[in-house]
């Protein structure tokens, strides 16, 4: 018998784990949450713990011997069943607890969807059915039906061993693949435990073990809404730099800390905002109310006032009220064309006829982008000859958890580029760091008002680290920044 721990980062890994190294005859004998690495006790990762025993090939040995009579009185304890069984006996009985016979665990988990039955009707089987039926059990234990059918006995044998465990079933009944009711719970739960780990994490027993030069800023971090693996990773490379971080003092942790985020937030900053000569389209997506139609406006009078090019604009958010007469009041201060645009054929006609202009603008409808059926019909939008530009406009005043169901939903997508609106009117600028770290997607642009057109930046990574840091001024500004028109 060989008894292993197996650790994997969900428990549907552990104990497909369990199948390949102790092989189908596994018997599990305990789970458990794990926490394992870290610092301090902060960061742990989160992991599932399931120890189980092998037990020894079975196949090759005597077939069982059955010494019960089929009309045994039930109130008389039925003998071992076999040979393997009586030899380990004991090793079951302390290292599983499971003190309950093999083949009435077997007949409990397996056929959970069959009723008890009356002993009289389990005497009652042909005779020539005796050798496969299941020997009496203790009075009072459930008796439970039977396959009626001929079984062979080393088959029937070897049925009655099959490892046991109720939240995962060998691979006749695939767990992982089948999401039935029970293992649906079972994910829940593991989930609820997993949040309330992460909110255990800061206790008071963590913050006493960490050094307070350090455990200051990981509570201002966390105030900030920067995610726990980032925060690891800034704490971790600060304690490996320094051997004892204890004399290093506030303004240097501070500029370390700084550097760090400058670099992540700089590796998602593009080299340059400037549409490209060949890019002839903009296309604008993101959920209602994130600023989609005043950003096109920004960017538009740029384009116009300061570029010298022929802009266009067109709409396909007709559902919203008063969205095209907004769009059309822009248009017509800036005096260029607008088209309403109520499908994807109806587009190709339009970008025909404004086939002539530099530039085109377009403002899609604001949709709850969680839903397939509404990401496959902007993209169908985004299926043009023309070399567009594919911005995601997210409001920075969403939270970060909602930010990334849409981040996630338009990774694969032709959407490869950022516009963060609102940052006036939030506090928190942790999702940003948060995004840089973890996405692929290129920030350009920040809005900072409703001013049309100046209230808009170019993204500024050393900005957004002020602000991380607390930088900031009293109108909540760190650097009183222009916008990309203070020349205009």
């Amino acid at each position: 018998m060989k008894t292993k721990k197996i650790i994997a980062d969900s428990m549907p890994h552990a104990l497909k784990l369990v199948r390949q190294e102790l092989g189908e005859n596994a018997i599990i004998v305990n789970t458990a949450v794990v926490k394992t690495g870290g610092l301090f006790g902060l960061f742990a990762k989160q992991k599932y713990e399931v120890t189980a025993y092998s037990i020894d090939d079975y196949r090759d040995r005597p077939e069982p011997k059955f010494s019960v009579e089929l009309k045994q009185k039930p109130d008389r304890q039925a003998p071992a069943i076999n040979t393997f069984e009586s030899k380990n006996e004991e090793k079951e009985h302390s290292s599983s607890g499971f003190h309950s016979k093999p083949q009435n665990l077997y007949q409990y988990y397996s056929q959970p969807q069959q009723h008890q039955q009356h002993p009289q009707q389990h005497q009652e089987q042909p005779k020539e059915q005796a050798f496969g039926a299941v020997p009496p059990v203790v009075q009072n234990q459930p008796i439970v039906e039977r396959n009626q059918s001929n079984v062979a006995p080393q088959q029937q044998a070897d049925e009655e061993f099959i490892p046991l465990f109720e939240k995962a079933k060998p691979k006749s009944t695939p767990v992982i693949e089948d999401k039935n009711d029970s293992n649906t719970q079972v994910l829940d739960e593991l989930q609820q435990m997993r949040k309330m780990m992460m909110n255990y994490m800061m206790t008071d027993k963590d913050r006493s073990a960490m050094p307070a030069v350090v455990s200051k800023w990981v509570n201002h971090l966390k105030k900030q809404g920067v995610d726990d693996e980032i925060i690891e990773h800034l704490i971790d490379n600060l304690l490996q730099k320094y051997e004892d971080i204890n004399t290093v003092d506030q303004s240097t942790i501070k500029q370390e800390l700084g550097d760090m985020m400058l670099e992540i937030i700089r590796n998602k900053v593009p080299d340059s905002v400037a549409v490209d000569e060949k890019t002839r389209m903009i296309n604008m997506i993101g959920p209602t109310g994130v600023g989609k139609t005043t950003s096109i406006a920004k960017l538009a009078t740029e384009q116009v006032l300061k570029q010298k090019r022929r802009v266009a604009m067109i709409t396909t958010d007709v559902y919203r009220i008063a969205a095209v007469e907004q769009l059309k009041t822009y248009a017509g201060i800036l005096n260029v064309p607008i088209e309403v645009v109520r499908s994807a054929e109806e587009l190709k006609l339009v970008l025909d006829k404004l086939a002539h202009y530099d530039l085109i603008y377009m403002d899609t409808t604001g949709r709850n982008y969680k839903e397939e059926k509404f990401r496959e019909s902007i993209n169908q939008y985004l299926d043009h000859p023309f070399q567009n530009d594919n911005y995601l406009v997210l409001s920075l005043t969403t939270k970060y958890e909602d930010m990334q169901l849409l981040l996630n939903e338009f990774k694969e997508s032709p959407i490869n580029k950022l516009i963060l609106t609102k940052f006036d009117e939030t506090s928190s600028y942790g999702s940003i760091l948060n995004i840089a770290y973890k996405y692929p997607y290129q920030i350009s642009y920040l809005t900072n008002g409703q001013s049309v057109p100046e209230d808009i930046l170019a993204f500024d990574a050393k900005l957004i680290v002020n602000h991380l840091l607390g930088e900031e001024n009293s109108d909540g500004s760190s650097t009183n920044p222009q916008g990309i028109y203070a020349s205009i």
